[in-house]
């Protein structure tokens, strides 16, 4: 059988070996495992529990804290919020002590920040790792009438996009290959690592929520921007048409991409958050997430099928799967 490459399990795969594997059906599961929907939402009755898991492996720097984060955001989206978290730490043999220590204060660290209570957990050394794994999941509530899908998207519901597109990614190869970017100033990789403090986006999810006329929220990570964009198409039945010229892209983003031949909108892209939301709303919103610091922007609109990528020359392309995420592609040929 053909060997698998790093990183997410392609969506084919995933319908053939994950999702016809899901044990006994419950009522109480309002939204399980399906593409772009990263977040299981089950009936508490009045409210929902927002449930979900997700490990952090491609990155060394900040893993704790990153941990907390992403799974946070993947909650968030779902309208609700972050509460309870817990998390399998796995260490390479021969591990300081100090590198428990450093994850451990890291995801207390990101837990005090967002008010999330760690309520259990596994820690071990593991026999056979190169690196530090930790695996987090994350639990929440949302109201039982108001919480989002990434599926709900409309025909006509404008894309919303915030801070920009590659960010997680750009941390992470500025943070952990810095030997190898020769070509990149020490100024520009030292900005590219604080990109870094820009992963939550509890924020800004929690600003589109109380505003309403949002039908879908979603975190593009593995595989960026597009697969992101992919995943609310897949989700929603519908497609997509996006503006490369209203993307932002930061400098250390860029630079860093041209330099390891990489494309920022196949790259990983936590602590930006697509809001698919009525066109009548988007204004609206934009003008309160600037108020509060967040750069966002529409980037394009929902259509009713295939995705479409505008370019600066105006020539359009439609995308196709994103079969590995940049960031995994790089670390490959790294090692």
């Amino acid at each position: 059988m053909p060997k698998l490459p790093t990183g997410k399990i392609p969506k084919e795969l995933l319908t053939k070996y994950v999702f016809s594997c899901l044990g006994i059906p419950n009522k109480r599961v309002l939204k399980g495992p399906l593409i772009g929907e990263d977040a299981a939402v089950i009936d508490l009755g009045e409210t929902v529990l927002i449930a979900k898991a997700n490990p952090i492996t491609g990155a060394e720097e900040k893993i704790g804290w990153l941990a907390v984060h992403i799974n946070a955001n993947d909650v968030a989206a779902r309208g609700a919020k972050p509460l309870w978290y817990m998390s399998i730490v796995l260490l390479p043999e021969n591990s300081d002590e100090s590198l428990l220590e450093t994850i451990m204060l890291e995801q207390h660290e990101a837990c005090s920040e967002l008010g999330i209570c760690v309520v259990g957990g596994h820690t071990e050394v593991t026999p056979g790792l190169g690196r530090p794994i930790v695996s987090g999941f994350m639990l929440g509530e949302a109201s039982k009438t108001n919480y989002v899908t990434t599926g709900g998207a409309n025909i006509g519901d404008q894309i919303i996009l915030t801070k920009g597109v590659g960010i997680e990614g750009t941390g992470i190869l500025a943070a952990d290959l810095r030997e190898r970017l020769v070509g990149v100033s020490s100024e520009t990789l030292d900005n590219a690592v604080k990109l870094l403090d820009k992963i939550s986006v509890v924020s800004e999810a929690e600003i589109a929520s109380k505003l309403g006329g949002v039908t879908s929220m979603h975190t593009p990570t593995e595989g960026g921007v597009l697969n992101g964009l992919l995943e609310v198409s897949e989700a929603s039945g519908k497609g997509f048409k996006i503006y490369e010229k209203r993307l932002l892209i930061h400098p250390e983003t860029r630079e860093i991409c041209d330099e390891l031949d990489i494309d920022p909108l196949r790259l990983l892209s936590s602590g930006s958050l697509l809001i698919v939301i009525d066109p009548t709303k988007s204004s609206e919103l934009i003008e309160k997430l600037n108020e509060h610091g967040i750069p966002a922007q529409v980037i394009g609109e929902i259509t009713s099928d295939s995705g479409i990528v505008v370019g600066l020359d105006g020539s359009e392309t439609f995308v196709s799967d994103v079969k590995q995420d940049e960031l995994f592609r790089v670390l490959e040929e790294t090692t």
